[in-house]
C-alpha cells in the first residue's frame, strides 16, 4: 500500500516525541524539550508526506495524463525547506548560547540514558525508511530517512554536550556540538533540495538506467539502422523513457509497429515500472522533411 511505511514511521515518531518530552520534563533538560517538539515536528511532516504519496499514486486521469507522480518532488522540496528552517534554528539558538546565555543546570544522567533511547529510535526509523525508499525508489521516503537520520544527529549532539557537561561542568558543550552537527544536517538538506527541484525540473534518470536503456537498444543494432533523441525523466514512482527509431524507408508499416513494441517491451523488462515510447523514423525521413520546408 502506497505510503505504509511513512505509517509506521508517523506512530513511531509519535511515540518517540512522548517519551522525550517526558524525559525533558522529568531532567528539566531544555535541549531534550527542544528534541521532542522536533520529534512531534517529524510526525506532522511525515503525516503530510503520507497523504502526498498516496497522492503520487493515484492513476492518470483527464487532467494528469501522465499521473500525479510529481506530488512526491513537492512534498520533498517542501520538507526540505522546513529542514532547512530547523538547521538556521538550531545554528542560531547554538550560537546565541556561545555568545553568552546561561543554560540551566539539568540531570545529566537521566537525560543522557533518554537520548541513548531517543538515537535508537532515531536510528532505526531512519533505517527502516532507507530500505523501504531502495525498495521502492521513493524520493519522499528517502527525504523522510533523511530528515530522520538528522534526529540522530541532534541526538548525538546533545549526548555529547550532555557528556562534556558532566565531567567537566561546562554547560556550553551541547551548543558547541549542535553548532558543529549544523553542518552535517545542512548538507544532507542541500542533497535533499537539489533532487526534488531535479525532479521537478525533469532532470534524466540516472546515467546506470540510462546504460541499461542504451543496452537494450543495442541488441536490435542488427534490425534497426540507429537510434536518437533518448530522453527521460521521473516523476516520483513512475520513469518515463522516449526514443526515435531509424527503420528502412520500405519496411511496412506493421512490421515498423510491432518491432516498436517489442523494444519497448524489452526496455520494460530491463527497467520494470518504466513507461517506454518508442517513435518511429524512416531512413532518409530528416533530410527529405528539411528539403520539403526549404523555400
Amino acid at each position: 500500500m502506497p505510503g505504509s511505511p511513512l505509517l509506521v514511521a508517523v506512530v513511531a515518531t509519535l511515540l518517540l516525541g512522548a517519551f522525550k518530552l517526558a524525559a525533558a520534563l522529568y531532567t528539566g533538560s531544555t535541549a531534550i524539550l527542544a528534541s521532542a517538539t522536533d520529534s512531534l515536528a517529524d510526525a506532522a511532516v511525515s503525516g503530510l508526506n503520507l497523504w502526498m504519496m498516496r497522492q503520487a499514486a493515484m492513476p492518470a486521469d483527464d487532467g494528469h495524463p501522465y499521473g500525479h507522480g510529481k506530488a512526491e518532488a513537492l512534498a520533498t522540496l517542501a520538507q526540505g525547506l522546513v529542514l532547512g528552517g530547523l538547521v538556521v534554528a538550531i545554528g542560531w539558538h547554538a550560537v546565541n548560547e556561545l555568545a553568552g546565555g546561561t543554560p540551566s543546570a539539568v540531570a545529566t544522567g537521566p537525560a543522557m540514558a533518554a537520548m541513548v533511547v531517543s538515537m535508537a529510535g532515531s536510528l532505526g526509523i531512519s533505517t527502516f525508511l532507507s530500505r523501504a525508499a531502495t525498495r521502492t525508489g521513493s524520493l519522499v521516503l528517502r527525504g523522510d530517512a533523511v530528515h530522520y537520520r538528522m534526529d540522530l544527529y541532534t541526538g548525538a549532539a546533545v549526548f555529547a554536550g550532555l557528556g562534556i557537561a558532566a565531567l567537566t561542568g561546562e554547560l556550553r558543550a551541547d551548543a558547541a556540538a549542535s553548532l558543529l552537527v549544523c553542518g552535517i544536517m545542512a548538507k544532507d538538506v542541500v542533497g535533499l533540495l537539489r533532487d526534488a527541484v531535479g525532479e521537478l525540473m525533469d532532470r534524466q534518470l540516472p546515467d546506470e538506467e540510462r546504460a541499461v536503456v542504451e543496452e537494450v537498444l543495442g541488441r536490435f543494432t542488427t534490425r534497426i539502422l540507429g537510434w536518437h533523441d533518448l530522453r527521460t525523466r521521473r516523476a516520483g514512482p513512475s520513469r518515463f523513457v522516449q526514443v526515435h527509431l531509424v527503420l528502412a524507408a520500405d519496411m511496412r508499416l506493421i512490421d515498423a509497429h510491432r518491432l516498436a513494441h517489442e523494444v519497448e517491451h524489452a526496455v520494460e523488462a530491463a527497467l520494470p515500472g518504466v513507461d517506454v515510447l518508442v517513435h518511429i523514423d524512416a531512413e532518409g525521413a530528416d533530410e527529405r522533411e528539411e528539403a520539403d520546408l526549404t523555400p
